[in-house]
């Protein structure tokens, strides 16, 4: 890592990171080494070479921790095989030098083969300690972590500070029952409906009986969170359904409520948060909803970020509407006007899109998170994109990573991305010196603290 010292106008100046997964272990996640990244990109290689029926089959046995059931399975489709490939294929990739780069920086030259069990039992040993050496490694001063809930004293809020995400409250009543390709949306959709529900569990209640008593409960829990540490809120409903937000009358959400109530209460169907709900009541509510939080987020001076763009490396995810135009409702809405909203991940494939809607709106921020560890050249000619036409405060620096190693690796990936665009600037007379500085430090982590309103 002492390629850092070659940087120019990033050099020295501490990162915080607008965009992390740190602290975060899913439901039921056992703990793993870096080899369960790999492992995950391998999915999309094979949902897209085995019938689809099986793949379901499959998946739900790993979900649910039948490994012996998963692996018979896997067997006789070949999956082994199939996963074997994917790695061999994906080690062209930005992701998987970015995967290289920061096992390199926090274990030192081992070999590949000794990597996984090495980061596993990092993680098993001191998974903090391991977190805060890729932070100093990387000169970040902090992140916000987002996250369902945290243990501030073994995660101090001095440096993983939480963010909530909104989705779980606009979907109380689970999700119509998935009929796509792949098993990462239906992942999400469990995980919102979880998290709801320890939120009850936390609350002492039960989902209420009226539309008027879930928005009170929702109004104390967020109030709780909030007390608790949590910084900001964000969307990641991309997953599930689509950006376009419509602000939906109470009567409407009323009538919404009530189908959707009448209808969830038969059993799911053999996958939990799915139900025979109607897509129109769904949408209903969930707009109701988005908007009543949003209307909270400004009373209570919340910052919220809003995942934009392409997902994960498997079908699920509707990339189509997850364009961020989708969103000018939402953004244009004059109740919400002085919403701090971050559209997050660069927008990819709609990064100028971001740009526009930036351009247009005052309180729009953007985050080139995640683009990191997945891009090379993209980074740059959207940090020149951004940086060239918006004002000084309106990016910022992010990772989308709760691995340690990727954090450490994105870091340096992000500064040498900002450093060369801002080197560029200053050899073409777009800036002084002086001004390309100061805006090293306002991506980096000025821009992040005046939005939430942390001290540096």
């Amino acid at each position: 890592m002492d390629r850092m010292t070659a940087l120019r106008y990033t050099d020295g100046i501490l990162a915080i990171d607008h965009h992390s997964h740190a602290g975060y272990v899913r439901p039921g996640q056992q703990v793993s080494g870096v080899g369960h990244y790999t492992l995950e990109n391998s999915l999309g290689h094979v949902e897209g070479h085995v019938p689809h029926a099986d793949y379901q089959d499959y998946m739900a046995l790993v979900e649910s921790g039948d490994d012996d059931g998963a692996a018979a399975l896997g067997d006789r489709l070949g999956i082994p095989a199939l996963i074997a490939q994917s790695e061999l294929f994906q080690q062209t990739t930005v992701h998987a030098v970015a995967l290289k780069e920061g096992c390199e920086a926090l274990y030192g030259t081992v070999p590949a083969q000794s990597l996984d069990a090495i980061s596993r039992q990092a993680r098993i040993d001191d998974p903090v300690g391991l977190y805060d050496r890729a932070l100093l490694l990387s000169g970040t001063s902090g992140v916000l972590t987002d996250i369902p809930e945290i243990d501030a004293t073994a995660w101090p809020h001095e440096r993983y500070k939480p963010i909530a995400r909104i989705d779980p409250y606009l979907f109380p009543f689970g999700h119509p029952a998935w009929t796509g390709r792949g098993t990462d949306a239906p992942r999400f959709r469990r995980i919102f409906f979880r998290v709801l529900h320890r939120q009850l569990e936390i609350a002492g209640t039960e989902l209420p009986a009226t539309l008027e008593e879930y928005k009170e409960f929702v109004l104390a829990s967020l109030e709780r969170r909030k007390a608790e540490g949590f910084v900001g809120l964000k969307i990641a409903s991309a997953y599930v359904r689509s950006l376009e937000f419509v602000r939906t009358d109470v009567e409407t959400a009323r009538r919404a409520w009530s189908t959707l109530r009448a209808e969830a209460s038969r059993p799911f169907d053999g996958r939990e948060a799915e139900a025979g709900l109607t897509p129109a009541a769904h949408k209903e509510l969930a707009d109701h909803l988005a908007f009543f939080v949003a209307e909270w987020a400004v009373a209570a001076s919340l910052p919220m970020q809003i995942h934009t763009g392409f997902g994960h490396t498997e079908p699920g995810l509707t990339i189509s509407t997850a364009n961020p135009l989708l969103l000018e409702g939402l953004l244009g809405d004059p109740a919400l006007n002085a919403l701090q909203v971050i559209l997050i991940h660069g927008g990819f494939p709609y990064s100028a899109n971001l740009t526009a809607l930036a351009q247009m709106n005052g309180n729009v921020h953007l985050d080139f998170s995640w683009m990191p560890y997945l891009h090379h050249h993209a980074v740059g000619r959207v940090l020149e994109e951004w940086l060239e036409l918006l004002p000084a405060n309106r990016v910022m620096f992010g990772t989308d990573t709760g691995s340690p190693e990727v954090h450490v690796a994105s870091t340096l990936r992000a500064r040498r991305a900002l450093d060369g665009v801002l080197d560029s600037g200053v050899r073409d007379r777009l800036w002084t010196p002086s001004q390309a500085t100061w805006l090293a430090e306002r991506v980096l982590h000025r821009n992040l603290c005046d939005v939430y309103g942390i001290d540096a």
